[in-house]
């Protein structure tokens, strides 16, 4: 799993959602064009805007975790939020307690690509 960056496209949305997984930061630095800080001591998990040009120019949403020890369900929820409402930002979008179905179920998906990256599963592996 080191040095592994994970790539899922959510189809609806005009954004990449990339996870990675105790991956070193040269390796960050050479895949993404943006500045993205690293991780310090103090922190499990991370969230930023990220773009890339190999092998075309993308952007979206890294979420880093420093290891899978770090994968439990609340911290995947939580930088799942995160990421979410980074998406929604970008497209212009609020998230409203009086329609809260498109904010929950891009949160969802987010943590499902988190479990999958956590639990190796993906669905060509069925």
């Amino acid at each position: 799993m080191a040095n592994k960056i994970y790539q899922f496209d959510p189809n609806i949305y005009p954004r990449l959602l990339w996870v990675a997984v105790g991956v070193d930061y040269a390796c960050i630095k050479d895949y993404f064009v943006t500045d993205i800080p690293d991780l310090d001591e103090s922190e499990l998990a991370g969230v930023y805007n990220a773009r890339t040009e190999k092998p075309k120019k993308r952007g979206g949403i890294l979420i880093r975790f420093k290891s899978k020890k770090e994968m439990t369900a609340d911290i995947i929820a939580h930088e799942s939020a995160h990421a979410a409402l980074e998406i929604f930002d970008y497209i212009g979008c609020v998230a409203d307690p009086k329609n809260q179905e498109p904010f929950a179920y891009l949160v969802g998906w987010i943590a499902g690509c988190c479990e999958k990256v956590k639990t190796g599963k993906f669905e060509d592996d069925a």
